[in-house]
């Protein structure tokens, strides 16, 4: 009258295969979050599309699209690091661009030269480089012409000449 009921089993492995197909054909999108953990370690160039938080370690060249955030227990040490916005509560040991803004809060550690939009660095934050803020405006050259300067002051070639 009544059969044991036997339970439904799955193919866990196609499951994976199915989604990671599927996961893979979709774009990320620029609020996606990378995260880096406490005690992981990342040796090599790192691009990500979205933000990035680094509570870890990466030594290398770090591209963001988005936002990065380097925690109090995170470190990047590489050639160039560049993003929107960086946010510094760790140590970052590169040359840094951020398009928008660049934050070093409190205990924060930057050692390199830094480009970005704007600049605030706390009380307590450390900082050593060079910085170069705002948008670039053309910068106007003197020019100064020595021959009409000398004509000016009513001096000739002979009295610009030293004596033999």
């Amino acid at each position: 009258m009544f059969k044991p009921k036997t339970p439904k089993t799955t193919d866990v492995w196609a499951k994976d295969a199915n989604t990671t197909t599927a996961a893979a054909a979709m774009p990320s999108s620029p609020s996606a979050l990378t995260y880096i953990g406490a005690g992981s370690e990342v040796r090599g160039d790192l691009r990500t599309a979205g933000n990035l938080r680094v509570d870890g370690a990466i030594f290398g060249t770090v591209q963001v699209d988005g936002d990065l955030e380097v925690s109090s227990t995170g470190s990047v040490e590489g050639e160039s690091v560049s993003a929107r916005s960086v946010l510094v509560h760790g140590c970052i040991k590169a040359k840094v661009h951020a398009s928008e803004q660049l934050r070093i809060h409190g205990r924060g550690r930057l050692e390199g030269d830094v480009t970005a939009q704007s600049l605030d660095i706390e009380a307590g934050a450390h900082f050593i480089g060079y910085s170069r803020t705002g948008v670039e405006q053309p910068v106007d050259v003197l020019q100064i012409d020595h021959d009409a300067q000398g004509a000016e002051h009513g001096l000739d070639d002979a009295a610009t000449q030293p004596a033999a």
